[in-house]
């Protein structure tokens, strides 16, 4: 084989790979924007009816008089739900009448369009909401992922606000998730690109493990197959 073939293919793609991350680069700042602007008129609907959102602009760069630890060749633009109360908490109360009352909050879900210089790629993540109870991180879901600026058009970045919204209702506990939510968020989670390609530290299935048990052992009766091997091949 010609070496000198194998490396001049090689490094047509690593240049066509360069220009297309420059562009990107180059560009991101004016789609990021985009998305600030739909996210900030969303958040100011929501507003005229009560409920508090609130947009994280990205930043680029620290300014130069700024002190602290800051993420480089990366930058997000957020929009998410506000700190609410959920109506429970804990009463301290000692023999002498002293009393002091701990309201729980839930920081709200958030939707992040995330963007890396490294590779040019563009995610949008859903967020779980935080709450005092439950303060440990959840793997938030990659909803979706572009390597081309120009996928950023204002319908795009609102098409991306009703998915949010119905995982907000799954995630928090101060809504209601209907039912095609819940599956949504299911088929999200188990489409998610890192859960296919196994970079997750527990595999998110679409069925429950019940639910599991139930189809292996209505396939086992039709099939004849045992329940034990039905659901592994299920799983």
């Amino acid at each position: 084989m010609n070496l000198e073939k194998i490396w001049k293919r090689e490094l047509r793609k690593r240049q066509a790979n360069e220009f297309r991350r420059d562009r990107t680069i180059l560009n991101w700042p004016i789609h990021a924007q985009r998305v600030v602007d739909v996210f900030q008129a969303f958040e100011q609907q929501a507003r005229k009816d009560g409920v508090h959102m609130r947009v994280v602009e990205p930043e680029f760069s620290p300014k130069p008089e700024e002190v602290g630890t800051f993420i480089t060749g990366a930058s997000s633009v957020h929009l998410g739900f506000g700190i609410e109360y959920t109506g429970e908490g804990i009463l301290d109360r000692d023999v002498e009448g002293y009393a002091q009352h701990a309201l729980e909050i839930e920081t709200g879900s958030e939707l992040v369009v995330h963007f890396s210089s490294a590779s040019g790629l563009i995610q949008v993540f859903f967020r779980h909401p935080k709450t005092d109870r439950n303060k440990k991180s959840k793997e938030p879901i990659l909803y979706k992922y572009t390597y081309n600026t120009d996928t950023l058009t204002h319908d795009w970045i609102a098409s991306l606000i009703p998915p949010f919204l119905a995982f907000n209702r799954c995630s928090s506990v101060l809504q209601r998730p209907g039912l095609i939510d819940v599956w949504r968020m299911r088929w999200w989670q188990f489409y998610d690109i890192r859960n296919r390609r196994g970079y997750l530290k527990k595999f998110k299935h679409i069925f429950t493990a019940w639910e599991l048990l139930v189809i292996g052992a209505v396939i086992s009766a039709i099939v004849g197959f045992p329940l034990a091997a039905v659901i592994k091949w299920l799983s």
